[in-house]
């Protein structure tokens, strides 16, 4: 079967990353073509052969300009497909040409994007919406000015898979097909961490807002111990600028910036800590997070969704609610002072790192082509 996977890139950021495995696991059994529509990136090396890029570059001024006018005279809402119509139309082209026989859209722009075009053009083709974004966060703040859209897209796709419980009970109310698949950890590490570094781990992008920079500053402060908070980052634009600048109010200096990491050097980095740490304010099922339970890390978290649902409302790890970065330097501080609290911590993080193993995710991967191949033609 001819597989397109369709995403905004295939660089940088746990959507395009985890997209990117999937499609070379699911091309041992199939052919997969990659479409990035907005950015030029291959973090993964997929085959160049494979890999289509949409290169023109759009005038953002002028784009801006229209989106304004219809968001003026449409209630507040534009319609994001109008904006990329040559987008859209190399898709056609390139479905036509490899003769390709079933589509997943990545993340919610693809679906948006693409969903209504693809099944008014090819009805018998099956289109999959992958979401990987929080659903609250989709609905309230992604796509809150082109929601009419949004929600037109999830209900012509063929089926939309989702990450968690929340997640499904959202989608279940526009389309009938929906299914939780996680998204798999993508290093198998031998080692686990040792628990004997006096060292906090945080892996994230340098979003301050999403990620909670600024409480994780608040927190830092707040704590009585000599541990470092040792942050992994990508980042893009002015995010370094911005996050240094809040960096300087980090009064007691024991934040670690130390840019970003992969592979082998992102597992020394959950490695060479005993503890996680997540302040992000929302995610959907934060990647990290799995990886450094399958590093064998402690967990503490915000209670998100994507957090909750990785473990399990605090079976897996520590969760703190609301936002209490008050709560979340106690949480810490027992842990920094409890070797046998963090032993039992990493125990229960190994055991519910093996959910989210490749060899438990891929075929259910395989299951949902067949079975909505099946149902479509």
């Amino acid at each position: 079967m001819n597989i397109c996977i369709v995403s905004p890139s295939f660089g940088h950021g746990g959507a395009n990353i985890i997209a990117s495995k999937i499609g070379k696991e699911l091309s041992k059994t199939h052919n997969v073509f990659y479409y990035g529509f907005k950015t030029e990136a291959n973090y993964m090396d997929l085959p160049e052969d494979k890999l289509f890029f949409y290169k023109k570059k759009h005038n953002s001024y002028i784009q801006k300009i229209r989106k304004g006018f219809e968001t003026l005279y449409n209630s507040g809402e534009f319609t994001p497909s109008k904006y990329v119509k040559a987008e859209i139309a190399y898709l056609y082209e390139l479905i036509a040409k490899e003769k390709i026989d079933f589509v997943i859209l990545n993340t919610f722009v693809s679906t948006t994007y693409f969903a209504r075009a693809l099944k008014l053009v090819f009805p018998e083709l099956p289109v999959i919406a992958w979401m990987h974004e929080a659903v609250d966060y989709s609905f309230n703040v992604l796509a809150k000015k082109y929601l009419t859209s949004f929600v037109e897209a999830i209900k012509v796709t063929d089926g939309i898979v989702c990450l968690t419980e929340r997640d499904y009970q959202k989608f279940i109310q526009y389309n009938q097909n929906v299914k939780i698949i996680y998204n798999p950890v993508l290093f198998n590490n031998k080692e686990i961490a040792s628990l004997d570094v006096e060292k906090v781990s945080f892996v994230s992008r340098l979003d301050i807002n999403v990620k909670g920079l600024d409480i994780l500053v608040d927190v830092a402060n707040d704590l009585n111990t000599k541990w470092p908070i040792v942050i992994a980052a990508n980042h893009r634009d002015n995010q370094l600028e911005l996050f240094q600048e809040l960096l300087k109010k980090n009064t007691k200096n024991n934040i670690e910036y130390v840019g970003p990491k992969k592979g082998n050097s992102l597992i020394e980095h959950y490695l060479d800590s005993s503890i996680f740490l997540s302040t992000s304010r929302v995610e959907a099922l934060p990647l990290v997070l799995i990886e450094a339970m399958s590093c064998g890390l402690p967990i503490v978290s915000f209670d998100h969704s994507g957090a909750n649902e990785i473990l399990r409302e605090g079976k897996y790890g520590v969760l703190v609610s609301n936002l209490d970065s008050k709560k979340m330097v106690e949480e810490l501080e027992k842990l920094m002072s409890d070797k046998v609290l963090r032993e039992k911590y990493q125990q229960l993080s190994l055991k519910r790192a093996e959910d989210f193993k490749l060899e438990k995710i891929l075929p259910k991967w395989l299951m949902l082509i067949e079975e909505t191949t099946s149902v479509v033609k």
